[in-house]
This record gives structure tokens, C-alpha cells and sequence, in this order.
């Protein structure tokens, strides 16, 4: 695999008891190189999302491990859709959190291959 790492990511967030912030490292793993090229292409819009999405969680959230899984599967998700992919809201649910339910569809086909393989935490800091 390929791996791409991200400039640390520090938000503050959405905790309305006390003032938190995280510092959250990400590490992309990808396909080849020229996914590489394709993400940092896009990656203004990436990062924008990545924040978004981080400034919107409390520290309970991002405290537990299901929490964090949950995180990288919506970085994942996030991140892809300035390349123009939309994932399955079950997607990701592999790497070791169960889906909110039972995927019902049927196979209509492969499955398409998305330039990010799985995101990677670095570092992960709340404070």
C-alpha cells in the first residue's frame, strides 16, 4: 500500500460544558501513486471537510474506540466526496465497528474500487 500523511488536524470542539480541542493526525492508505496525486489535487476541499466533520464532535464522542472508528469511517466518507465518490453508509464497518444495520441490498455488480483504502489515526490528542 501507499500511504499519504496529513498535516495535523487541531479543532476545537463541540463540548458546550467545558472548552475541548483535538489534535487529530491522519494518515490516508491509498492505492497507488497516482491516487496520491488525485487527493492532494483535492486536498483544500478535503481538509475543509475533515474539520467540518472534527468540530462537530464532543470529546465522549471521540474518547471511545467505537468513537474513533466511527471517525475514520465518516473521514473516509468525507473525504472521497470531493473526488466524486459516495460511499454506503455501512462502508467501512469492516475495520471493526458493526454497521447501524444489516446491509439489505443486493449485489448488482463489483463493488467500486475507491482511492482510499482505510484512514489511519497518527496521533490523537483532546484536551
Amino acid at each position: 500500500p501507499v500511504f499519504l500523511p496529513l498535516d495535523p488536524f487541531t479543532v476545537n470542539l463541540a463540548d458546550r460544558d467545558a472548552e475541548r480541542y483535538a489534535q487529530v493526525g491522519i494518515t490516508f492508505e491509498i492505492d497507488d501513486a497516482h491516487s496520491a496525486d488525485q487527493l492532494k489535487a483535492y486536498m483544500p476541499s478535503i481538509r475543509n471537510n475533515i474539520l467540518m466533520l472534527l468540530s462537530h464532535k464532543t470529546a465522549a464522542e471521540l474518547t471511545e474506540r467505537e468513537g474513533k472508528l466511527l471517525l475514520a469511517r465518516e473521514i473516509r466518507r468525507e473525504s472521497l466526496r470531493p473526488l466524486g465518490y459516495e460511499l454506503p453508509a455501512d462502508a467501512g464497518a469492516e475495520h471493526g465497528a458493526a454497521p447501524a444495520a444489516a446491509p439489505t441490498r443486493k449485489k448488482k455488480g463489483p463493488e467500486p474500487v475507491y482511492p482510499i483504502k482505510a484512514v489511519q489515526f497518527s496521533n490523537f490528542i483532546i484536551q
